[in-house]
């Protein structure tokens, strides 16, 4: 057997390259001793007596990835997804095999392998620039961004042996991303974060990949692949076992491993509501009328004590002509809550005040899942429910019921406030990022569909056998 000593990496020249990255015959053997007396007895003997059994992580793998296409990587524990992408990034030395490299690399693999738990988040920053080829100058260019992205505060000048697992990939894949690099190789770093960030990451890599920069990306979310990739590559026990489009490469794993969906982790919300843009400091009698009316609305305590979460990086806009003072969420049964069983309802209760004459009003919620896309949209309006005519200073309680025929996973949400103007929809108060919300499916039931979402379907038959 040849042995080629692992990668190369070819600087991209005027005219850009057709091919980003090409593996040729890449293939990996770890030697797998029974005891560490086994390595000193090998040695000893001058390896004229084997005592292990060789293991290939990997075996003549052979794929071309374009410039600017994102490609996923499917396949099991063990299959060999982690050692590839530690190949191509020049993490391992590769047994045989070449690794033909157009342009920078930007990986997030293994969770803040680069960074010195010693230093602070800035100096970590400045480090990984330098690691990438970035000079100082450059890299405070880039800091500005990098910071405003991470979003971990104060942090960012601590050193990082405090920071939390979520403030580390923040952080990683900030300055992956802030970089722009040629190749950006991803393995299951987003599942960290919560599902307000991971919208915020597959954001950025969509714009990233949609600029022209290359995708590897790893993952075991079906949905995470079809949302990024172009392509994927399904690996069994070290080797290529299917190369396709996105969606044939799910369907044809999903069905070989027989995957089971698990059941969703509910975690405990934070009780807290979303403030009134410059809010006055004592409330009016309608207004205090307006909560005594929420506050026995269902048996309901009142709004201040509700669970639905505004995280702080959510985003509010609008005229502020008919704004939202506060929101409750509860089940059927009245319970607040942000967790809800398939084919179940949740309750939004939403408390609006009018400051200045608004005509026709129309109160709404939008859906979206974890990965930012737009799910559903509806509201008084559009079920053809009319409210009411407000003038300034009144106040009005609504209530949306919405019954989740999606499929189980987490989503957030967010309400609007609007009116329709001689020139379209006017829109008042809009608040994004609210959640998350946790629909759950008992798995000992058969699912009532298969997809998104439920469609209206209806099957006849003519009741006989032919």
């Amino acid at each position: 057997m040849n042995i080629v000593l692992n990668t190369q990496e070819v600087k991209s020249t005027v005219n850009a390259p057709a091919q980003a990255l090409s593996v040729i015959g890449l293939s990996k053997k770890y030697r797998i001793y029974a005891s560490p007396k086994d390595r000193i007895k090998e040695l000893l003997s001058l390896n004229r007596r084997r005592y292990h059994q060789e293991f290939w992580a990997l075996k003549d793998i052979t794929f071309d990835v374009s410039c600017g296409e994102a490609v996923g990587i499917l396949g099991s524990n063990g299959s060999g997804k982690s050692t590839l992408l530690q190949i191509i990034c020049g993490i391992l030395r590769c047994t045989s095999g070449t690794v033909i490299k157009n342009g920078r690399i930007s990986a997030l693999l293994e969770l803040g392998a680069a960074f010195n738990p010693e230093f602070t988040g800035r100096s970590n920053v400045y480090v990984n620039g330098a690691l990438m080829g970035y000079s100082k100058d450059e890299m405070d260019s880039m800091m500005n961004s990098i910071v405003e992205f991470a979003d971990i505060g104060q942090f960012i000048d601590q050193p990082m042996k405090i920071y939390s697992t979520g403030m580390y990939v923040r952080l990683a894949f900030a300055c992956a991303v802030a970089t722009r690099p040629d190749i950006l190789v991803v393995d299951e770093a987003l599942s960290v974060g919560d599902i307000f960030f991971q919208q915020k990451c597959f954001k950025a890599i969509r714009q990233i990949i949609d600029r022209g920069t290359t995708c590897l990306f790893v993952s075991h979310d079906m949905e995470a692949i079809r949302f990024l990739c172009d392509r994927a590559i399904i690996l069994r026990n070290g080797e290529i076992d299917f190369i396709g489009s996105a969606v044939d490469s799910i369907n044809k794993y999903t069905v070989s491993m027989n995957i089971k969906k698990r059941h969703v982790v509910v975690e405990s919300l934070t009780a807290s509501t979303f403030s009134e843009p410059c809010a006055e400091p004592l409330m009016s009698p309608q207004e205090i009328l307006a909560y005594n009316i929420l506050n026995q609305y269902e048996g309901l305590v009142p709004p201040n004590a509700g669970c639905m979460e505004h995280t702080e990086s959510s985003l509010r806009h609008g005229t502020g002509g008919l704004v939202f003072l506060g929101a409750r969420v509860t089940n059927e049964t009245g319970i607040d809550t942000l967790h809800v069983e398939l084919m179940h309802s949740l309750n939004f209760h939403l408390l609006l005040k009018a400051r200045e004459t608004v005509v026709d009003p129309n109160a709404a919620i939008s859906l979206f899942d974890r990965l930012g896309n737009f799910v559903f949209a509806g509201g008084a309006r559009q079920v053809g429910h009319r409210l009411p005519d407000l003038h300034t200073g009144d106040c009005l309680v609504i209530r949306l019921k919405l019954t989740f025929t999606v499929k189980p996973g987490l989503y957030t949400f967010a309400l609007g406030a609007s009116e329709i103007g001689a020139a379209g929809i006017y829109f008042h108060d809009r608040v994004e990022g609210l959640g998350p919300i946790v629909v759950t499916f008992d798995e000992s039931m058969e699912l009532p569909f298969h997809g998104m979402t439920m469609l209206p379907l209806q099957v006849e038959h003519s009741g006989l056998v032919i």
